[in-house]
């Protein structure tokens, strides 16, 4: 039975003008918190994981938008999860991207207890063929918790996802979800263009390099797509509105930086679908740098890559943020990388630890 609350999210989905939280076109909204706006902000948990050591900078993910008072009443339990993303492996080409994800799988595999769960973001490898995904699966094997996976452009365009969904994601869409201990998960298919490929008769290499490189507006925006949509408001349907609601993309689900496809067209549709629930944390990859953002009630966190950091568009600069923007030494193999702890608690707070390496490199 549609609830009132999944009424009001369709209606405002299919009619965005009547939901205003979309940010405008090329911004940022630099919500509290924000890693761009003083790390030293952000509140440490790590030492609860009984990971001794570590050096990191953690955000709370909840805090002043959802007090623990007012979210989930005691369905959730505690539980951690890692998450991992844009490794881009290229094979033996270039052993630095493996170096790297070896450093994070060490890591996480060192956690006790050990996390529930890794939700792998998408560009596992950069061009999309057998050879670099036989590579990744075995490195990646080396990880110890159950991993989940959703893809990226870089895996996808190459043969239409193909080989990830078989040997990957293993599920008949893209998209899908699952709950746990009290919290629901959404890992959505944020990497989704529309056929830029067909007319122009571009082979199958032509089109992964067009949609692989951010700056190739040709390729045109990310989008969700109704039939991803449609399956979202299904999928929510029944989640109660007060649950912990983690939702996985690829691409961040809000338009951050058009030039580079920081972008999902279609974004304020799903932040439709998203308003009737009150504690929804939504973890991006894609851009490579800590992000931290916030639409309404939807709290958005941008996640590290273990390949390359990429910078900071020149659009922050217009935003009047204060302070040098984080930048990355190209001569230091783990500046600007890493990957990432969350945490659910029973209450239904979430938080998020950003294992950043510029803090503490790893040693091997």
């Amino acid at each position: 039975m549609e609830t009132s609350d999944n009424k009001n999210a369709a209606i405002a989905r299919r009619h965005p003008s009547n939901f205003s939280g979309m940010a405008s076109a090329d911004q940022l909204d630099d919500g509290p918190g924000s890693a761009l706006t003083g790390l030293g902000t952000r509140r440490r948990f790590i030492e609860t994981l009984g990971w001794a050591g570590a050096t990191l900078v953690a955000a709370p993910l909840a805090s002043l938008l959802f007090p623990a008072a007012n979210v989930a009443s005691n369905a959730a339990q505690d539980f951690t999860f890692a998450i991992l993303a844009d490794s881009h492996t290229m094979g033996k080409r270039n052993p630095a991207m493996k170096k790297r994800l070896l450093a994070a799988t060490k890591q996480i595999n060192a956690i006790k207890p050990a996390p529930d769960f890794v939700m792998y973001l998408g560009d596992a490898v950069h061009d999309g063929n057998v050879e670099q995904f036989k590579y990744f699966e075995e490195i990646i094997a080396t990880l110890e918790p159950k991993i989940f996976y959703l893809a990226g452009e870089h895996d996808w365009y190459l043969d239409m996802g193909e080989y990830y969904m078989q040997h990957m994601i293993r599920r008949p869409t893209p998209y899908y979800s699952f709950d746990h201990k009290g919290a629901h998960v959404m890992a959505l298919h944020g990497s989704h263009l529309n056929d830029f490929w067909s007319a122009r008769k571009l082979t199958p290499e032509e089109r992964m390099q067009v949609a692989g490189d951010i700056s190739d507006t040709t390729q045109g925006p990310f989008i969700l797509g109704k039939k991803q949509l449609d399956w979202m408001e299904r999928d929510l349907a029944n989640v109660p509105t007060d649950a912990p609601i983690l939702v996985f993309s690829h691409a961040p689900l809000y338009h951050y930086y058009k030039p580079w496809n920081f972008w999902v067209q279609d974004a304020a549709d799903a932040h439709a679908i998203f308003a009737p629930f009150k504690n929804v944390q939504v973890f991006h990859a894609h851009v490579h740098q800590l992000v931290e953002h916030r639409i309404a009630r939807i709290k958005f966190h941008g996640i590290l890559s273990t390949s390359w950091p990429h910078p900071y568009p020149e659009t922050y600069h217009a935003l009047g943020l204060s302070g040098q923007m984080p930048r990355s030494n190209p001569a230091e193999p783990f500046d600007g990388l890493g990957w990432h702890i969350g945490q659910v608690q029973a209450s239904g707070f979430v938080s998020c630890a950003d294992i950043l390496w510029t803090m503490n490199p790893p040693t091997a």
